[in-house]
């Protein structure tokens, strides 16, 4: 069958000279081959395109998820800045290998400045300052436990103080708090956190001496206050009881409180526990007390104290004069 070579129409009629569909000369015309691509052809054509398409998107897809699991993840762009290594001079790589020597006590938090004191329980003490600018001590300057380290910088035409408490021989660092304003041998107003923290560790080392009948396990006490008690610590007046050193507490009330220049005057509450060493019970207790704390050779301690009731500890009433008796 012939197919008019203008248009492709079908031309079945034997001798037939023109196209019924566009009259294009067939005659003149080699006789021609069925019309490319059959429409047949095309259909199937159609199809197999459009499942190539298909089968290209899902491996494009497969392709994407492997990339993704395999733990690419989206690339930076080329430009994209690099994480900067952190640098390392000389300086940092020998700050980073020092080790602390255990002969030396590490002050942190204290800046170093020309004629700055350190006093270890009032008593100066040589410093120096290592290759990494930090000062430090002799840790034989540290002779007891609960040590009291103070610093007394000059400013301009005054002082600043500040204090860091060593627990026991052989700590190897010690960290210094705010500073504050001082005279020169450090005297400054004790603020309510000091006086907590000063009256805690004497009230503590007060029930440690008890214990150990030894009047030197008593710290922040002036020798009056050593003197005052020796003979009740030593004789065993008050070893009835094992106390439990670090179950027992004390805080102090704001009422009827005397501040003076160098003195300071307040009642406080206690609360003890322990065991009693007759009946091998735990036992416990409450007192009240009026203490009289001193600025002396360089440090605030107690100067001594007395017993009082619950409701003078209520009402403010000081059983001790609030006039200092210490020279």
């Amino acid at each position: 069958m012939k197919h008019c070579p203008k248009c492709g129409a079908a031309c079945p009629r034997p001798g037939q000279k023109f196209c019924a569909q566009c009259g294009a000369p067939l005659s003149d015309m080699p006789p021609q081959a069925p019309a490319w691509p059959p429409a047949g052809a095309v259909r199937r054509k159609r199809l197999l395109v459009g499942g190539a398409a298909a089968v290209a998107v899902l491996l494009a897809l497969a392709g994407l998820v492997w990339w993704l699991n395999r733990g690419g993840g989206p690339a930076e762009p080329a430009d994209a800045p690099a994480t900067p290594a952190p640098i390392v001079t000389a300086e940092t790589a020998e700050a980073a290998s020092a080790e602390l020597d255990p002969t030396r006590l590490y002050l942190e938090g204290l800046p170093v400045v020309e004629g700055m004191k350190i006093t270890a329980d009032g008593v100066q003490v040589p410093y120096t300052v290592d290759t990494q600018g930090r000062p430090t001590l002799d840790q034989k300057d540290i002779l007891k436990g609960n040590t009291l380290l103070r610093a007394i910088l000059p400013q301009g035409t005054g002082y600043l103080t500040s204090v860091a408490l060593v627990s026991r021989p052989g700590n190897q660092t010690a960290s210094f708090g705010a500073l504050t304003a001082c005279d020169a041998d450090g005297l400054q107003a004790p603020d309510d956190e000091f006086l907590q923290t000063l009256l805690r560790l004497y009230y503590r080392s007060l029930l440690t001496a008890y214990n150990s009948g030894k009047v030197e396990d008593l710290c922040f006490s002036t020798d009056l206050n050593d003197q005052s008690w020796e003979e009740a610590i030593v004789g065993g007046a008050y070893n009835g009881v094992a106390y439990a050193v670090d179950r027992c507490d004390i805080w102090f009330t704001a009422e009827g409180l005397v501040r003076g220049e160098d003195v300071v005057t307040l009642n406080a509450q206690t609360s003890w526990t322990g065991t009693d060493r007759d009946t091998g019970e735990d036992t416990a207790g409450s007192e009240y007390m009026t203490f009289q704390i001193i600025w002396r050779d360089g440090m605030w301690q107690v100067d001594r104290w007395a017993n009082c009731t619950g409701q003078d500890y209520q009402n403010g009433v000081l059983r001790l004069s609030s006039d200092r008796i210490s020279s």
